[in-house]
């Protein structure tokens, strides 16, 4: 059972940078503004100028590693899974929306922090089914929670996050770049097509707005864990990202958001050595491609 220390214990600090590069057009919508003068405008910042939101870049990433980690050494979501069919890596995560299941146990058992443990040592029993030998304490500790989550988590929610835990995998929100960026946008027109006859449908015509190929984006992302499986996950994101699988934004099935990772840099500290992160801010350095090869051994072996 993967365990959930480094979440307790910040063990190690990940920084990594990178230029995001737009293959095709990038349309990712900033909801109907009328002013704009098209049916769907871009998103923008409070300077007028698109960026990516680092809320839209973890949905992408996740989604890519949710799909390809059941093929690894890494459990994801199977959330249409009945509980007989949990014999893969997909697994049936821990979830708030089933009442009284299993995420009601461990909501009482947080309430329960500091109670007398024998008293609640039927849900504990329940939420770690045998995985793990249960410490007994006099009291319920934050280590019977790790332990409730370690065992009813899969990989993805661990590094990603939950309803039940924060994700250690921080996405920020990445800003075009100004030197690529000729400060223009485009409009696109698109019309409805009738499926059957696969002629235009009458008065179904709309447009949308795009920011145009080459544009670059300025992509960061941080990690807080020295977990081996969630640094694996994480590698598996950036070596899609990298190779230009992870498409962004709206309308990817018709060509749009294509892109891919390029001059990235991974810049790292680790916290049982902080001397030199104190005194200078010294951080390590690895390539990117380092990070990937080594990180991503964790899933295959």
């Amino acid at each position: 059972m993967n365990n959930l220390s480094s979440h307790a214990k910040l063990e190690k600090r990940f920084r990594i940078q990178g230029s995001l590069v737009l293959k095709t057009a990038l349309h990712l919508g900033g909801g109907n503004v009328p002013a704009r003068g098209t049916d769907s405008p871009i998103l923008r910042d409070g300077f007028d100028r698109p960026y990516l939101p680092g809320s839209s870049l973890k949905g992408a990433l996740r989604a890519a590693v949710e799909r390809i980690a059941p093929n690894l050494k890494a459990t994801a979501c199977g959330l249409f899974l009945e509980d007989a069919e949990q014999e893969t890596n997909t697994i049936k995560c821990m979830t708030p929306q089933k009442k009284g299941g299993l995420g009601d146990v461990y909501r009482e058992l947080e309430k329960a922090l500091g109670q007398p443990y024998d008293t609640h040592r039927a849900k504990l029993t329940t939420l770690i089914n045998g995985q793990a030998d249960m410490p007994e304490t006099k009291t319920i500790q934050e280590e019977h929670l790790l332990m409730a989550l370690a065992a009813n988590l899969c990989d993805a929610c661990k590094a990603f996050g939950s309803p039940f835990m924060a994700s250690p995998v921080y996405f920020h929100d990445a800003p075009v770049n100004e030197d690529s960026w000729i400060g223009l946008t485009q409009v696109r027109d698109g019309v409805g097509i009738d499926r059957d006859s696969g002629r235009a449908v009458d008065r179904i015509k709309y447009d949308y707005e795009i920011v145009p190929p080459d544009t670059v984006f300025d992509f960061s992302l941080t990690v807080e864990s020295g977990d081996g499986k969630t640094l694996g996950l994480v590698a598996l994101a950036l070596h899609e990202l990298k190779n230009g699988n992870i498409p962004l934004g709206g309308i990817r099935t018709r060509g749009l958001g294509r892109c891919d990772l390029q001059n990235a840099t991974v810049q790292y500290i680790d916290f049982n050595d902080l001397k030199s992160y104190l005194l200078d801010n010294t951080w390590k350095e690895m390539s990117i491609d380092e990070f990937i090869t080594k990180h991503i051994e964790v899933l295959l072996s």
